[in-house]
C-alpha cells in the first residue's frame, strides 16, 4: 500500500505535470518521483497521456469533467 507521499504525488500528477502547484509542491514531489520509481513510471504514463491528448487538436474538457475523472481515479485507488 503506497504511502502518504506516494498518495499524495499521485493524486496530484496532472497538476505537477501542468505545473499548477507552488514552487514548494513542485519541489517536494519532484523530489519523490525521482526516489520512488513506481510513482515515477505512473507520471511517465500521465505525461503521455497529457501529449498525446494535446496534440490530438480536440477542444478542452470542461472542468467539471476532469474533476469527475480525477475523483473516480482516486475512490478506485483507495
Amino acid at each position: 500500500m503506497p504511502g502518504r507521499e506516494c498518495e499524495e504525488a499521485l493524486d496530484r500528477l496532472f497538476e505537477y505535470i501542468d505545473e499548477e502547484l507552488s514552487d514548494d509542491e513542485l519541489r517536494r514531489i519532484g523530489a519523490h518521483l525521482k526516489t520512488c520509481p513506481p510513482c515515477e513510471a505512473e507520471h511517465k504514463i500521465k505525461e503521455k497521456i497529457k501529449n498525446l491528448t494535446a496534440r490530438s487538436g480536440g477542444d478542452t474538457a470542461p472542468e467539471e469533467l476532469r474533476e469527475r475523472i480525477l475523483a473516480s481515479i482516486r475512490s478506485t485507488r483507495a
